[in-house]
């Protein structure tokens, strides 16, 4: 009898045991649905006190300074317009993105910044990371404006029209520029040296195109280079042979450098015109002397005082290659957010395409129904006392 009633209470101890258990197991998964819920709604309200747009370009290897001009460009814009209040009495968050300079990390961070709901993208540099990253944006009514990317098919697709801007001219349009320029000098013999990238043989054929209407021209040489190769020596030779009279070399300010002091130091004084990728004072840096009356496109010159003085006085240096061009991509931005006040970027998308006459650094600023710059402008420049200035 003893046994059996010990054996019952055991048994209503484990029931007791197991409701205790049970208990505890409700209690934890509500605190757990409590602090999560919590969780969220303070990241919901986080989220309302901000609207985050992005910057996206290559902040390390042979497109660092270009990449850092389009990133400085951005963070000045988005510094003055949270200093005199932000948008709507809220600030703005800028992510800063790296997209390598690489076509498959560009997309993964393109990715990264749709699942992070940005209201609009600023970027990238390099045509072959614009173009398909541009997909996975418009996919998600984002809109991309590019203060770099030159390839004339990165506004030239319908699927992605009313998501990607420009706030640089084409390919087409400079090449037609530096063809005039080689006409206008009286430039017979004409050598083209392009980067291994989409940008290279994009902007070499559209020179190439422009030249051939031409009569009395000759293209002697016409060569790929890869990128960030550091011996140009068979191409010298291949130059000696062919004696052009002015080479027009399609790629950045690095491998320029390393071309150009190697060109001189073989004696060879051809003129030289770099297209708007080699615009940078550390063209200038790397090639020292030999970069003296070297030929270089660019964007007209910036004359607002005070975005000079901010500039240097926030980054410590000049502004480079796209710094005006991507803080007046950033303020049209953000001026279509003004205009919108609400985070919906298909409504921010057709603001920015509604742009006219747009006060920027590098001048009125409209888009065309494909997203291309209305009225673009080239200017080239030559470089005197270790100085760009303007030479046409």
């Amino acid at each position: 009898m003893k046994n059996k009633y010990m054996k019952q209470e055991a048994r209503n101890m484990n029931q007791d045991l197991k409701k205790i258990n049970f208990f505890l197991l409700l209690i934890s998964c509500f605190m757990l649905l409590f602090f999560t819920g919590c969780s969220k709604q303070t990241s919901l309200n986080k989220e309302k006190d901000v609207y985050k747009i992005a910057v996206a370009a290559p902040q390390f290897g042979p497109y660092k300074e270009l990449g850092s001009s389009i990133i400085n460009g951005a963070q000045l814009a988005v510094d003055l317009k949270n200093q005199s209040g932000g948008i709507n009495g809220k600030k703005i968050e800028l992510i800063t993105v790296d997209d390598g300079g690489l076509a498959g990390e560009g997309t993964w961070q393109a990715r990264n910044l749709v699942d992070e709901m940005v209201l609009g993208v600023v970027g990238h540099l390099n045509s072959d990371i614009s173009i398909p990253a541009s997909e996975i944006y418009s996919r998600a009514m984002i809109p991309e404006i590019t203060p770099g990317s030159t390839n004339p098919f990165f506004t030239e697709r319908k699927p992605v029209n009313g998501y990607v801007f420009r706030t640089i001219g084409r390919d087409d349009q400079q090449g037609e520029l530096s063809a005039s320029f080689a006409v206008n000098q009286n430039f017979k013999k004409l050598a083209v040296l392009y980067n291994n990238r989409g940008y290279g043989a994009s902007l070499a054929s559209e020179f190439l195109n422009y030249v051939n209407k031409v009569n009395g021209i000759d293209i002697v040489f016409y060569e790929m280079y890869e990128v960030g190769v550091n011996e140009f020596s068979k191409q010298i030779s291949s130059l000696k042979q062919k004696s052009p009279e002015l080479i027009f070399f399609i790629g950045e300010y690095g491998d320029a450098a390393k071309f150009l002091s190697q060109l001189r130091n073989a004696g060879l004084k051809t003129a030289f015109l770099g297209s708007e990728g080699v615009f940078d004072q550390e063209f200038i840096s790397s090639a020292k002397d030999h970069s003296e009356r070297a030929l270089v496109i660019s964007l007209p010159e910036v004359k607002d005082k005070k975005f000079l003085e901010d500039y240097k006085s926030k980054f410590g240096k000049e502004t480079g290659s796209y710094s005006a061009n991507s803080f007046d991509a950033t303020n049209i931005l953000i001026s279509a957010i003004e205009k919108v006040k609400e985070k919906n970027p298909e409504k921010i998308a057709k603001a920015v395409r509604e742009t006219k006459n747009f006060p920027g650094l590098t001048g009125s600023i409209s888009f065309d129904e494909k997203g291309d710059l209305v009225d673009p402008k080239f200017s080239i420049y030559v470089v005197k006392n270790g100085m760009f200035i303007t030479a046409q």
